[in-house]
């Protein structure tokens, strides 16, 4: 049972929490420059930008913020102050004088520029990527969600990979593919942590301080990726409103349920492994029955959570797996008291600092 010290450390933990520091992340405006003419399809992915797995609620943070920046080459002095220049061309062919002064004054200043040439892609035709070159060079019809959601969407995210959240809640086109890796992130440094921690507390006089401290941290990861879902698509930078839609559409009985299973990873002797498994799996369906509601506004039943936890515990087993042999093993430190030999540990790779 918790004493009153390990509770006043929770709260010290809790108060900070920095949830303004997220907001301003996701609140970020990241402008967005299509340049091309009214045949090349840049208008088409303008729109294609607001693609959404549900209609939009009226007020999605997506129409408080600037849309993308439609220009012709011939004003590409427009595309100044813009984060990242899409150029979409009807066509292969070569660049025209205008277009090829114009992208040459993209990277003299550094632009993130991406070329795309909006035809069905041909198979055995080379990119004329020489003459691109220093930008992403994408084939495909901006038209198809496929194209967009296999290749664009994951060459910009590439290029502006600290503005991911900024993205998704400004073009929801961004959304799913943003919150997935999210989940993912967020279940793999959970993962971790819970394995580095194991390890100190495999030797008897670090036992019990870890385990109150794990829950604390994972509990609190898990909190920030709900919040910063909830961001992705859309709602309110108060984190109230996420707790009332969150808890009222999921019910916090299945999402708590979820936490505790994890957390019995966390007794002392249960072993390393099996805690950084269960660390990654009750994160994932934590994450994506979040995503879940959030995507189609659908209840989540704990049987959905079950089935994320299900799917999930696999990956996690294969990582637990792949950090364990890749650790060095050395051996434990000899106790003042002597208590029988321990085994070897399996510590995490050095960092080098």
């Amino acid at each position: 049972m918790a004493s009153l010290t390990d509770f006043g450390t929770i709260f010290k933990t809790l108060r900070e929490i920095d949830l303004q520091a997220i907001a301003d992340e996701a609140q970020q405006q990241t402008w967005v420059a299509i340049v091309g003419n009214e045949t090349s399809g840049a208008r088409d992915l303008a729109t294609a930008l607001y693609l959404a797995p549900r209609p939009l609620p009226p007020d999605d943070a997506c129409y408080s913020m600037a849309g993308p920046l439609l220009v012709n080459v011939e004003n590409a002095q427009l595309t100044e102050h813009a984060d990242i220049v899409i150029f979409v061309l009807g066509e292969h062919r070569e660049a025209t004088e205008l277009e090829r002064v114009a992208f040459e004054k993209w990277l003299a200043t550094g632009k993130k520029i991406v070329v795309i040439f909006n035809q069905e892609p041909t198979g055995n035709s080379l990119l004329p990527v020489r003459e691109w070159m220093g930008a992403r060079v994408l084939e495909g019809q901006v038209t198809h969600r496929e194209f967009l959601e296999k290749h664009f969407v994951p060459a910009v995210l590439q290029l502006l990979p600290e503005r991911k959240l900024s993205l998704a809640r400004n073009f929801p086109l961004f959304r799913i593919p943003v919150a997935f890796d999210l989940i993912n992130e967020i279940s793999f440094a959970n993962a971790t942590y819970s394995f580095t921690t194991g390890l100190a507390e495999i030797v008897p006089v670090l036992n019990i301080p870890f385990n109150v401290a794990d829950m604390v941290i994972l509990t609190k990861a898990q909190a920030f990726m709900v919040y910063r879902l909830g961001l992705i698509f859309g709602l309110s930078a108060r984190w109230q409103d996420h707790l009332a839609a969150f808890g009222s559409t999921i019910g916090f009985g299945f999402v708590w349920r979820t936490i505790a299973r994890q957390l019995v990873g966390l007794i002392p002797g249960l072993g390393v492994l099996p805690k950084t498994a269960i660390a990654y799996a009750g994160t994932w369906a934590i994450g994506r029955g979040a995503l879940q509601w959030y995507e189609t506004g659908a209840e989540v039943k704990r049987g959905d959570i079950d089935k994320f936890f299900r799917e999930a515990l696999g990956r996690g087993k294969t990582i637990a797996a792949s950090v364990g042999d890749k650790a060095p093993k050395i051996s434990a430190p000899k106790l003042p008291f002597g208590k029988k030999k321990q085994e070897p540990l399996q510590l995490p790779a050095e960092t080098g600092e």
